[in-house]
């Protein structure tokens, strides 16, 4: 290649660099802020930034729906003198990231490189001797004459995880039915990406390089990653449930005497996270480990409360290519388990580019990382918040909230704090209400198609969930059944794990409006051993079909789940005046709870409380 015209390349890379991140660095770092924001994390982030910044200048219209390299083209290429390096410029508009796998070094300055995805060969400028055949280049390879060249830097990974990666982005992509390389690349690069960091983590990561506080703890992890494998086959879920189970042995130190019953709670904990259309059912993995269904229920619940913050970092970072696709999160956030010496290796196959021309690039993301971390007005409003849910005279507490939404106007938490304190049920609903738009606002458009299904898992929805509850909640009060029930049915929709228990007063809500049909289908959503379940079942059988020939299987199935219940519903017992503050699956203080909120719904059933009554001597000698 001739000497003048790569240097020539290499100076037209260093401008449009510089045009991008000075005429467009407004619009370049909002995107990236946007658009990388849930996958970052500490030990990547001046990496994947760098990188995802140079794909949104030849991939991302972002200035009058065109691309940055289009702008400077357009402004630009009128001033460069050499025809030659001109012609070679207009090609890299239409240019977007390659990843090549290297088949043959040509010389000291040459490879050939392979497209994973089209296995179109190209031949590149690269003087680095280390790179050797079967490394992995990922960045945007640009035209420079007789070769091509990637545009400042490029990401190199080794030939011995370069496999695995390879391997899982072709599964990737031959997922994506009828959608172009092009196309795949362009809209999916930031997951890409950071699928690659995810198998250079996990790379180094097993159950043996893991440090086990007990022996025990260890025998868990192996029994679960045998059940899983049998099940679903070798996949990174597989590695998302080693590493909740390690961060739940740091957290709590179980006391271990059946380890299928904590393997298996971890096993439906991982299909919750990264299959939220599961497939298996909670009966079906108790069945394959051997243990009660209810036993699991309790000891899943238990762990997902436990590890509620660091699940809320994973659903973060996990990527919904399309809605009903089995989600594979991108990046697990390893920090807190990973091994010094593993980092070290993870650090030596993640070279930084230490070219030059990279150098301003570097600064750039500096800036927004440290701008990431600076005192915004939203957080200082929150600390007015703060103060203000401490704050004992109500008067001083408004005050406190009212400078706070001057600071910062989409704050669902604020308008909480005024609903709250709201005299009338009108004025409470027209406080939450405008809660619930401030929280729209605040969270945008994108996020609500991009995280539908597990907002209360991410910590910043939290205020506009609660926002949206309280306005049901209000809503049913005043009388407003249908508006309240459409409310209560977005907030299913948005969190289908359901942590805020909308189903307890959803179910109740379709039985007084008589949508039964609606209050099966919720029934059969969330099948769990529970009073409310199996009880409403019964129920629910009954007034839509009367008394038939499964009405007895169903109270069977019931009375097995709590048979403190019948005492109530029979009028054997009232229920006390104050409701308890805590209950166990199968207990009386469940019953008690159950009775407060359904008796009504039994009492109107004259027919159904005979046939009860009639059954009744039969309970305990039968069941």
């Amino acid at each position: 290649m001739n000497e003048f015209i790569m240097q020539e390349v290499m100076q037209v890379q260093r401008d449009l660099l510089h045009y991008a991140l000075t005429k467009h660095k407004k619009e370049l770092g909002e995107f990236i802020a946007r658009r990388t924001n849930h996958l970052l994390d500490d030990e990547w982030d001046e990496l994947f930034v760098f990188y995802t910044t140079l794909w949104a200048i030849f991939c991302q219209p972002l200035v009058n729906r065109k691309t940055i390299i289009e702008h400077y083209i357009q402004t630009c290429a009128s001033q460069i003198k050499s025809p030659t390096i001109r012609k070679l410029l207009h090609t890299w508009g239409r240019e977007f990231p390659s990843f090549v796998r290297v088949i043959e070094r040509e010389s000291l300055s040459f490879v050939i490189a392979e497209d994973i995805f089209t296995q179109k060969q190209k031949r590149i400028a690269f003087d680095k001797p280390e790179i050797k055949e079967g490394h992995l280049l990922i960045g945007t390879l640009v035209s420079s004459g007789p070769a091509y060249s990637f545009f400042i830097s490029c990401l190199e990974i080794e030939r011995h995880v370069a496999e695995t990666v390879i391997e899982l982005l072709q599964e990737m992509f031959d997922e994506k039915k009828d959608v172009s390389v092009r196309e795949f690349v362009t809209l999916s690069f930031p997951e890409l990406l950071y699928e690659c960091f995810l198998q250079l983590s996990s790379k180094y990561l097993s159950i043996e390089s893991l440090e086990w506080e007990q022996p025990v703890y260890e025998q868990v992890a192996y029994v679960l990653q045998e059940r899983m494998e049998e099940i679903h086959g070798n996949g990174p879920w597989i590695y998302v449930a080693i590493v909740l189970w390690k961060v739940y042995c740091d957290l709590e130190r179980p006391f271990i005497q059946k380890p299928e019953l904590y393997a298996a709670a971890i096993h439906y904990l991982t299909l919750v996270i990264v299959i939220p259309y599961q497939a298996v059912t909670q009966k079906e993995i108790a069945k394959c480990y051997r243990i009660s269904s209810r036993s699991m229920a309790i000891k899943y619940r238990e762990m997902e409360e436990s590890m509620a913050e660091f699940i809320a970092q994973i659903y973060k970072k996990i990527d919904h290519f399309e809605e009903g696709r089995i989600l594979t999160p991108e990046f697990i956030p390893h920090s807190q388990i990973t091994t010094e010496p593993n980092r070290h290796n993870i650090r030596r196959l993640i070279q930084k580019p230490n070219d030059s021309a990279a150098q301003e690039g570097h600064l750039f993301v500096q800036s927004m990382l440290t701008n990431k971390k600076s005192e915004s007005l939203r957080e200082q409003a929150q600390e007015l918040l703060d103060q203000a849910f401490h704050e004992v005279n109500p008067k001083r507490r408004k005050e406190l909230v009212h400078q706070a939404l001057r600071l910062y106007p989409n704050s669902a938490a604020a308008y909480n704090i005024l609903g709250d304190e709201a005299t009338t049920l009108k004025e409470a609903v027209t406080y939450y209400q405008k809660g619930m738009e401030a929280g729209e606002k605040e969270l945008g458009k994108s996020f609500f198609r991009d995280y539908k299904g597990h907002f209360w898992m991410i910590t910043e929805t939290r205020s506009y969930m609660r926002a949206k509850e309280k306005y049901a909640q209000a809503l049913w009060l005043l009388g407003e059944k249908e508006k309240a029930i459409k409310q209560y049915e977005q907030l299913l929709q948005l969190d289908f794990n359901d942590n805020q228990g909308t189903r307890y007063v959803l179910l109740p809500a379709y039985l007084e409006t008589e949508k039964y049909e609606k209050a099966e289908e919720l029934i059969e959503q969330y099948d769990e051993p529970t009073a409310f379940i199996s009880y409403n079942r019964l129920l629910l059988a009954y007034l839509r079909y009367g008394l038939h020939e499964e009405m007895e299987e169903l109270l069977e199935q019931a009375w097995q789940t709590n048979e403190y219940v019948m005492d109530y519903v029979l009028k054997k017992k009232r229920p006390p005046t104050n409701s308890p503050s805590f209950y166990s699956l199968g207990d009386e203080n469940e019953a008690v709870i159950y009775a407060k909120e359904h008796l009504a719904f039994w009492q109107k059933e004259r027919e159904l409380l005979g046939w009860l009554q009639a059954m009744a001597p039969s309970f305990k000698t039968k069941w």
